[in-house]
């Protein structure tokens, strides 16, 4: 995971970041998507991968998928990074702290009281002011 080494704030940054990436640089831009998304959780063509290497919007791809996916049900390929990458990063991210404050009680109680009541992840993100990761640790959160 060379190509993060040095990035992770900005990649934490473009994870909370309301603002929607632009993506018209994307190598991807006009591929079959299935090429990203190979059945049975195979890696894709290592041509296409390659093309995630050089990508200008890979870290804000990657960004997309970590602040979007539900990480119990991580599939396909973004900015070169398969699931179980993924996991990592977001477990490695989250070890860290990522330089973010703790979340407030206060939001951890709002946001799960909201989802019991049938909100979507995305409905109490835009609530609370927060990105769907942030909605998604206060969830998984302790306490």
């Amino acid at each position: 995971m060379q190509f993060l080494r040095g990035r992770e704030r900005v990649l934490l940054a473009l994870i909370e970041s309301p603002d929607p990436s632009d993506f018209a640089r994307a190598e991807c831009r006009d591929a079959d998507v299935d090429l990203y998304h190979p059945s049975d959780r195979q890696k894709p063509d290592a041509d296409v991968l390659a093309s995630c290497c050089r990508c200008a919007v890979r870290l804000q791809c990657l960004a997309l998928a970590l602040r979007a996916e539900d990480p119990e049900t991580r599939s396909g390929w973004y900015g070169g990074f398969g699931p179980e990458d993924r996991d990592a990063i977001a477990s490695s991210l989250s070890s860290t702290g990522g330089g973010q404050p703790p979340p407030s009680p206060e939001h951890v109680i709002r946001a799960r009281r909201l989802v019991g009541d049938g909100w979507r992840i995305n409905e109490v993100a835009d609530l609370l002011g927060c990105s769907r990761r942030t909605v998604q640790r206060y969830l998984h959160s302790v306490g």
